[in-house]
């Protein structure tokens, strides 16, 4: 009986480690998604505002020990290269976009294309990322800034979701 205990104290720690972890987004195909070895930011038919917060992103967390470079694929500068395997796309959908009320919050997610191809292989569920409410018109925060914030920091966690997949695929 004694034995047994033994046996059983040693093999629960080992438990935790059998169960593979959860996906945080969807791997729609898993074979394209698993040949992946370059990729491009793709930000065309975006509003110039996050066009410029996706460029700022890139251009940040691509320096050694930034976000992107956790990734094992190469980062190329332009999706008309030859060798692309994914194009990856940040979006920051807004629930309605006819608000004349600033944003408090900013949805983020990254979808990830194989080029020429009109469906994603690999998509992050919508990222919320809350902001501080505009109180009054002499406010010193700039509505456009605090937005950009809120997208910098949505595409922050939706790459991570990235990452954390890629490797528990």
């Amino acid at each position: 009986m004694k034995r047994w205990l033994w046996v059983i104290a040693l093999l629960l720690p080992a438990v935790p480690f059998a169960q593979s972890r959860k996906l945080q987004g969807y791997i729609m195909n898993p074979s394209a998604f698993g040949k992946i070895r370059s990729f491009c930011v793709d930000t065309h038919n975006l509003p110039p505002d996050q066009v410029e917060v996706i460029d700022h992103f890139v251009s940040v967390e691509s320096k050694p020990k930034g976000l992107l470079t956790r990734l094992p694929w190469r980062h190329l500068a332009s999706c008309q290269q030859a060798g692309v395997d994914a194009l990856l796309r940040l979006e920051f959908p807004e629930d309605s976009p006819f608000s004349l009320q600033p944003r408090n919050d900013v949805k983020g997610v990254l979808l990830v294309f194989q080029p020429g191809r009109p469906t994603p292989i690999y998509e992050t569920p919508a990222v919320t990322v809350a902001g501080r409410p505009r109180h009054s018109d002499d406010d010193p925060f700039d509505v456009k800034t605090v937005a950009g914030l809120l997208e910098y920091s949505a595409a922050d966690s939706a790459v991570r979701m990235l990452i954390h997949d890629w490797r528990d695929r």
